[in-house]
């Protein structure tokens, strides 16, 4: 889902490390961690270290020896997981609220940073070593350390002021990434934003053993290069300049200006080699990157996408500079090429290059499918390639595979379809990148995540010619991310949703092993985290699964460490935030309670925000926020830390802030997502109307002020909300709100609503038509958003217009997008909800206290 683009706002102490799995090196680190979803994170948060279950982690024959332990500990994991359910139901959260006088929660502290956590973004280094443990920093003073953390050694690679520029100065980059062999250090400056994930760029390669930085092409003003990645093993590098593919083989590395095979010329405004455009960067692979090289570092596959018969859209430019004081007497366009549902999509072909001969092969599918997306591309050994794709409505779809053994002079090569991936339950198709290549009897088998009696599940391909799977992990949870696999004790790391929808652990299953699978694993595999706490983890391991990152994510301060997958050393600590912690002793904070409500035999997931001193014994009644998302597999109810803008209302204003996870959103199976396909925003708007009325009830709530708000989809459900006028609101707040789907791009929207030709019905009901019950309504939007159209907002005050709504506010900020990040206008923004609630809430007559 991409209806919402992250503000900046955490600050990070440590630069860019070092590039492994993710091959690009870009300002934008790659983040496939679903419950966040951008889109809604940041309304609510920025965006999880208990003791490993070391027993297991030894070799076959130990493994063998001691099979008994697997089943206690099994069983010691199962009574942990019926806990932590238990406990996690009704969790109370408390920010170490203390009887001492407190400093005041203030917009100002909430924004400025006071309250970030420190979180250093460590990436390992993909050597030959790497099931050592290595992994690059930058510290504050700009010198490149490399650490080695089963021997505990760093070493210095790089010094300030000794990399230089063509003119001789020192080189301020914006990134760097170290060569696969440790031999040269890409680094990344003069870059400039493009969209959400893409950036353009100059790049600089520089020579550990010579201690010379030569340009990777000759330097632009700005920065011309949009994608840069070194070789899976040695140094080559391909690199995309004018949307053309350009590979320099290791051999040529570093020359004054590296010599370069240009692998493509076919690249322009409309046509894309190796890069996505605008629609697949948002809505497919969240990444700009659509090059993937083989394991032997020996062929590149790269994705084509043709734009030429997209239409255009054009977006004004009132003021393109930093100061509110510059004049432009005729505005400039932003030209995007955005598809819209039921207008022609990109034109997605796939071709690869040898670096061994030089050859371009372009891939020939089994099956004509007009408008394919092409959603995943992935080697599976060096010589197999693995392709998913889908009609453009996500509907139906295939794996495809292409096999390169055998291939000599011809310059196509025809894939064979090895499974189908159409789910017959009324849901889509899921947008995402799982295959997980995996070392096997046959050379090219894998994992993915795929869908086991409406879950989704870790399932393994013996190859890559099967079409049915054997699943590793069941159950009525969901897993979230394969992170790795460790091939030396035949073990899956993955985070999942477990054990409960709202929380994220780290756990982990045995692989097949002679065609057998672990059946006590599969429904509650091993946990690296405690499960009995509620809590929200996030992991990064390294290439060979035996060392990772461990981040706990809340709901307390989040902290870091390393660990190993085999626990022979203490966790390495990284941070603890313990400054952030004395912080936050000295301010009022609220109190947090997450809960699962049942209505009509519906679960919602429920977090309340409480001011610190509220009593449920009714004697004050408090106004109630809700703050919603709801899209399609988002999720807003999780144990994220992150003090917001709702515990600012809470403990300043005593509003409460109530946050729901409505049927549609992610983590609770496909049955509970599906129910909202073809028909956007009426389950979702009735089940936040049967939450609020719920809430109505409650003894501590002012039944007369319950207000909602929400940005991007979230808008969209509030203005869904406020059009069904039930009464029970008495405010709505929307933020950059989609308002009719035929105005949102046909990636996202076809997925979930098909066509209008298919759909018409469906359109017409999701779209904001009744505009009658929109009182004391707030309505806010950027005229600069690239991704839900200023359009949107527009079609609305004029129904507003035609129908003389009188009861409502509206601010547009010049030139913002979706983030609202231009010319303070985020601040301003917060600054002016928090006005109009607290203009209609304390004029409003309340219904007082308890007598």
């Amino acid at each position: 889902m991409a209806l919402y683009r992250q503000h900046p706002f955490i600050a990070s102490h440590f630069f860019l490390i070092l590039n492994v799995d993710d091959q690009e090196m870009s300002s934008s680190d790659r983040n496939y961690e679903r419950d966040t979803r951008d889109e809604q994170e940041q309304l609510i948060y920025s965006n999880d270290i208990p003791e490993l279950e070391s027993q297991f982690e030894k070799s076959d024959g130990q493994t063998r020896r001691y099979w008994i332990i697997p089943v206690i500990i099994v069983s010691i994991t199962a009574i942990s997981s019926i806990i932590g359910t238990i406990a996690a139901l009704t969790y109370q959260h408390h920010f170490g609220i203390s009887s001492r006088h407190h400093l005041p929660l203030t917009l100002d502290k909430v924004f400025d940073g006071t309250f970030n956590p420190v979180h250093h973004n460590i990436k390992w280094v993909n050597q030959q070593n790497s099931s050592h443990g290595m992994y690059g920093v930058q510290d504050d003073n700009g010198a490149i350390s490399l650490v080695n953390v089963s021997s505990n050694t760093t070493k210095t690679l790089v010094q300030p002021g000794e990399v230089l520029d063509i003119d001789g100065q020192p080189l301020e980059w914006d990134g760097w990434s170290l060569s696969p062999d440790g031999k040269f250090i890409l680094f990344q400056t003069d870059t400039i934003a493009a969209f959400r994930y893409s950036n353009y760029a100059n790049y600089y390669i520089h020579s550990l053993d010579t201690r010379s930085t030569h340009p990777l092409t000759q330097p632009t003003n700005p920065g011309s290069i949009s994608l840069a990645m070194w070789s899976p093993s040695g140094h080559a590098l391909a690199y995309v300049r004018g949307n053309d593919l350009y590979v320099v083989h290791a051999r040529d590395i570093p020359k004054e200006t590296s010599k370069a095979i240009r692998v493509t010329d076919s690249g322009t405004d409309s046509v894309f080699n190796a890069v996505t455009d605008w629609v697949y960067e948002e809505e497919i692979f969240n990444s700009h990157q659509a090059s993937f090289w083989n394991q032997a570092s020996e062929m590149i596959a790269y994705l084509i996408l043709d734009e030429s018969k997209v239409k255009e859209y054009k977006i004004p430019v009132y003021n393109p500079t930093s100061s509110s004081d510059n004049i432009e007497q005729y505005p400039q366009e932003l030209r995007i090429k955005y598809p819209e549902p039921g207008t022609p999509n990109p034109l997605a072909s796939l071709s690869v290059y040898s670096l061994i001969n030089g050859q371009n092969y372009d891939l020939v599918f089994p099956e004509p499918r007009e408008d394919r997306l092409i959603i995943e591309i992935t080697w599976t050994s060096k010589m197999t390639l693995l392709v998913k794709e889908t009609s453009r409505d996500s509907r139906h779809g295939t794996v495809v595979l292409f096999d390169f053994r055998g291939v000599r002079d011809s310059k196509f090569v025809q894939g064979h379809t090895v499974r189908d991936l159409d789910i017959d339950d009324g849901g889509w198709i899921d947008c995402r990148q799982s295959i997980k290549p995996i070392k096997s009897m046959s050379g090219d088998g894998y994992l993915d995540i795929v869908p086991n009696e409406g879950y989704n599940h870790i399932a393994f391909f013996k190859s890559s010619q099967e079409s049915s799977p054997e699943f590793v992990t069941s159950g009525k949870w969901e897993v979230d991310i394969i992170m790795g696999v460790n091939e030396e004790t035949n073990r899956v790391y993955f985070s999942a949703a477990y054990p409960t929808p709202i929380d994220k652990h780290i756990l982990s299953v045995t692989l097949p092993d002679n065609d057998k699978i672990n059946v006590l694993e599969k429904d509650r595999p091993l946990n690296l985290t405690d499960i009995s706490v509620p809590a929200k983890y996030s992991a990064i391991f390294n290439k060979a699964a035996s060392f990772y990152v461990l981040n706990y994510d809340g709901p307390d301060v989040p902290t870091q460490e390393i660990r190993q997958a085999i626990e022979v050393h203490k966790p390495k600590i990284i941070e603890t935030n313990e400054a952030l912690n004395n912080t936050l002793k000295e301010y009022s904070l609220p109190k947090v309670i997450y809960d699962t409500i049942v209505i009509d035999n519906i679960e919602y997931q429920i977090k309340e925000v409480r001011p610190p001193q509220l009593s449920e014994d009714g004697w004050s009644k408090r106004p109630v926020l809700f703050q919603v998302y709801g899209g399609p597999d988002s999720q807003v109810v999780t144990r994220n830390f992150k003090v917001t803008w709702g515990d600012y209302l809470a403990t300043s204003n005593g509003y409460i802030t109530v946050y729901v996870d409505v049927q549609g959103t992610g983590n609770r199976g496909r049955q509970y997502r599906n129910v909202v396909r073809d028909n956007l925003g009426k389950v979702e708007a009735e089940d936040v109307i049967k939450v609020a009325k719920h809430y109505s009830s409650k003894t501590y709530v002012d039944s007369s002020k319950i207000g909602i708000w929400g940005w991007s989809y979230g808008g969209y459900l509030s203005a869904k909300v406020m059009e069904a006028d039930s009464d029970v609101f008495s405010l709505g707040i929307s933020v950059a709100p989609v308002t009719n789907w035929k105005l949102y791009d046909s990636v996202y929207t076809e997925r979930y609503m098909s066509t209008p030709k298919n759909n018409p019905d469906g359109y017409l009901n999701s779209a904001v038509r009744n505009v009658t019950g929109f009182h004391n309504y707030a309505l806010a939007h950027g005229t600069g958003d690239d991704n839900v159209h200023f359009a949107n907002t527009a079609h609305l005050l004029d129904m507003f217009t035609e129908n003389s709504i009188k009861n409502f506010r509206f601010r547009a900020f010049t030139d913002s997008n979706h983030s609202m990040g231009t010319r303070n206008a985020y601040r301003e923004l917060m600054d002016w909800l928090t006005r109009f609630l607290n203009e209609q809430w304390k004029t409003q007559k309340s219904k007082g206290k308890k007598t």
